[in-house]
């Protein structure tokens, strides 16, 4: 026994020489220097590229086996310049003998890598400059299966590495460009710098990450930084990523001098083998945007899907949007976009995207609905909105000073621009619902709204209805239909009950016209821009008012003016107002081409029976249009005292030219003639009557009463 324990103890004590003789004489004897041409001809062999080794290689053997690299350089490609395809100053390695040979575990020291330069091309042909590498490595394993091939598979009876263990990373002074010549995109990683602490099994470890990016289109400059805590079990299948920050700034081209800034904070969660995801704490903040929220994901492998909810915090967009230089939207009141806030949760996955329990202030507005997207190959989009209230001219531009139709320097009409988006409209599939409780557009108010909006196969159908207009209520339908070559359009509304004067007021800026009434809309065209719909306008309309008044024309005074210039008086001053008030107005019309043709316009009132006919030309913004009005009372009535001649006499009024500015005239000497004929009638009659026994006079021809 004795012997036994010699021998092995001897056994031990020549074990330890030799590996002290390794330690000391190995480098001594060994200098890895001397092999820099075999290292290189054999890369030179193995890829065609040319390797150059400026720095000494270091190696070390115990306890720590490890190698050093200095000053490497390895060329490029043929065609893609004179920079070498990788360059790095330095790289250190190292790996502990003592616990891989007696615990069979792996401890890696810091790994080292200082000055790491990598040139990524891609050619106008769509050749990269790493392909003939990548070529070279195939080939190799190609041949180093083809030779253990016929090599019997041997059972492993090694128990393996038990734990793995590496003190860190560094990289530092890293360089990274990808040139990419068939788009024309460029970018640059500049001063790429990675660290991590210690990297046990089981333990968490500390990373951070900074680097600047340059691209060439868009030219931007990007600063990014990155940190965090990871804690990863392989075993296990999880990883976690604590107290995650990223850190943003973008600056140059389209954004301010001084940049755009944010920063995303989260703590990430996810499991392999559950394939579950979750993301808590989640803040996005850029100056005074805060988004906060969580995401939950599952079969984030298999068949990813997400579901988790987003608060964005109030805050004023005009004042983020001009602290980052970014274009504000040129707004009729420039107090809006002063508030914008909102929370909603989401549910997402291969075939669908939902957004529900949305609520968003904008301003003093209040939405809430629901969106959502089915089949993103093939989007189909359903929404419901209601919104309280909104002042849309508030956000619209200001109206410009320049009048209408105004030509730009070289006197030529602006360009018309097409009105409907035909290819997106074709593919559109939508169905949704808007609800408003009051809203103001283009200075029209209307309140307890609802509107349905339909398309698909490219047919757009709109159908609203508007419980409160004007003291009234309103309803129709528009319909669009691309599916041709060329778009149709049909419009069909109707309105009862409404107060014109409050309308016409709004919608022209002039006070034309009161009543109470409706009117009825049934009109076709086509066409893509403004002056085809015109010109192919096509239907019939109707109105039907009471107990208003046609304001800024005053017909009796018109009449009473016109008649005393006729007799070569003056006309008397009167403080009558500019109106003609009448009980019933009513009329309708055909539309033919862009011209509307009415022959039954009649408004009545205790003075005057008014009818009316002729043509309005759409096109041309024209009109050609005669007013017959009738004296049928005087003396009582808006103006007719001082008309007792022209009782029951027609007065044509005739109104021509532009709409906007309308010329009239009147044949009063017409007027007044057939006025006298009727008056000498009607003498004639009492004559006829004193002359005649009671009742004969009606018993008399026609042509008989004119002799007298």
């Amino acid at each position: 026994m004795g012997k036994i324990l010699k021998v092995l103890f001897g056994l031990l004590v020549l074990l330890v020489v030799l590996i002290v003789a390794a330690v000391i004489i190995v480098p001594m004897v060994v200098d890895p220097n001397d092999h820099k041409q075999e290292i290189i001809a054999e890369v030179q062999k193995a890829t065609g590229r040319d390797l150059t080794i400026d720095g000494d290689i270091g190696l070390s053997v115990f306890p720590w086996l490890g190698l050093e690299l200095n000053g490497l350089s390895l060329s490029n490609a043929s065609g893609f310049g004179d920079q070498p395809f990788a360059a790095l100053d330095h790289v250190q390695v190292r790996v502990n003998l003592v616990p891989l040979i007696l615990q069979q575990a792996l401890e890696v020291d810091k790994v080292q890598v200082e000055g790491l330069e990598l040139n990524l091309a891609k050619s106008k042909s769509g050749a990269t400059n790493w392909d003939d590498l990548a070529e070279a490595g195939q080939k190799e394993m190609a041949d180093s299966s083809a030779a253990e091939a016929p090599v019997a598979e041997k059972k492993s009876t090694g128990k393996g590495v038990s734990e793995v263990s590496i003190g860190g990373i560094e990289i530092s002074g890293a360089h990274i460009v990808w040139d990419d010549k068939s788009t024309g995109d460029r970018f640059e990683i500049k001063d790429l710098e990675v660290k991590t602490g210690a990297m046990n099994p089981g333990q968490p470890v500390e990373f951070s990450l900074g680097l600047g990016l340059d691209s060439a289109q868009p030219a931007l400059r990007s600063k990014v930084d990155l940190s965090g805590n990871l804690n990863a079990d392989p075993k296990a299948g999880s990883i976690a990523v604590e107290t995650l920050k990223l850190l943003l700034k973008v600056t140059g081209e389209g954004l301010p001098k001084e940049g755009v800034e944010a920063e995303l904070r989260a703590d990430l969660y996810v499991q392999q083998k559950a394939e579950t995801l979750e993301v808590k704490n989640l803040v996005l903040e850029s100056g005074e945007l805060k988004m906060s929220g969580v995401v939950k994901g599952r079969g984030i492998q298999s068949s990813p899907a997400f579901n988790g909810e987003i608060k964005l915090a109030e805050f004023s967009l005009r004042q983020w949007m001009e602290k980052f230089g970014l274009p504000v939207p040129e707004t009729a009141d420039p107090k809006v976009l002063n508030r914008l806030g909102m929370t909603l949760s989401f549910a997402a996955d291969q075939k669908r995207v939902a957004l529900k329990d949305l609520q968003m202030a904008l301003d003093e507005t209040l939405i809430k609905g629901e969106f959502e997207l089915i089949d993103p190959a093939n989007p189909a989009y359903a929404f419901t909105l209601d919104i309280d209230k909104i002042d849309l001219d508030r956000y619209l531009p200001p109206k410009s000073e320049k009048p209408a139709g105004e030509t730009g320097g070289s006197g030529k009409q602006a360009k018309e621009e097409p009105l409907f988006p035909v290819e997106m409209l074709r593919k559109l599939d939508l169905d949704g619902t808007l609800r408003v409780g009051s809203v103001k557009a283009n200075n029209i108010r209307a309140e307890a709204i609802q509107v349905k909006v339909k398309s698909k196969g490219g047919k757009l159908n709109i159908d609203q209805k508007v419980g409160r207009f004007y003291d009234g209520a309103l309803k129709g339908t528009v319909n669009l239909d691309v599916r041709g070559k060329t778009p149709k359009l049909k419009i069909n509304q109707s309105a009862s009950g409404i107060q014109a004067g409050p309308l016409v007021v709004d919608v022209s800026g002039q006070d034309r016209l009161a009543g109470k009434g409706g009117f009825n809309v049934n009109l076709t065209s086509a066409g893509q821009l403004v002056s085809q719909l015109k010109k192919t306008l096509n239907g019939k309309l109707d109105f039907d008012f009471r107990d208003g008044a046609v304001k800024g024309i005053n017909l009796a005074k018109m009449i009473r003016d016109a008649k005393a210039k006729l007799s070569g008086k003056t006309a008397a001053v009167s403080n009558e107002p500019e109106q003609t008030d009448f009980a019933e107005l009513s009329a309708s019309a055909a539309v033919r081409n862009g011209v509307l043709d009415n022959r039954d316009l009649l408004a009545k009132s205790p003075f005057l029976r008014v009818e009316g006919s002729g043509k309005v030309n759409i096109v041309a913004e024209s009109l050609d249009y005669t007013v017959k009005p009738v004296i049928v009372g005087t003396g009582k009535g808006q103006g007719g005292e001082g008309l007792e001649d022209l009782k029951g006499v027609p007065i044509p009024v005739h109104l021509q030219g532009s709409w906007a500015d309308p010329q009239w005239n009147i044949d009063l000497g017409k007027v007044l003639a057939e006025s006298q004929k009727a008056k000498l009638k009607e003498k004639l009659d009492e004559k006829l009557k004193e002359k005649l026994p009671g009742g004969l006079q009606d018993k008399l021809p026609a042509g008989l009463k004119g002799l007298f």
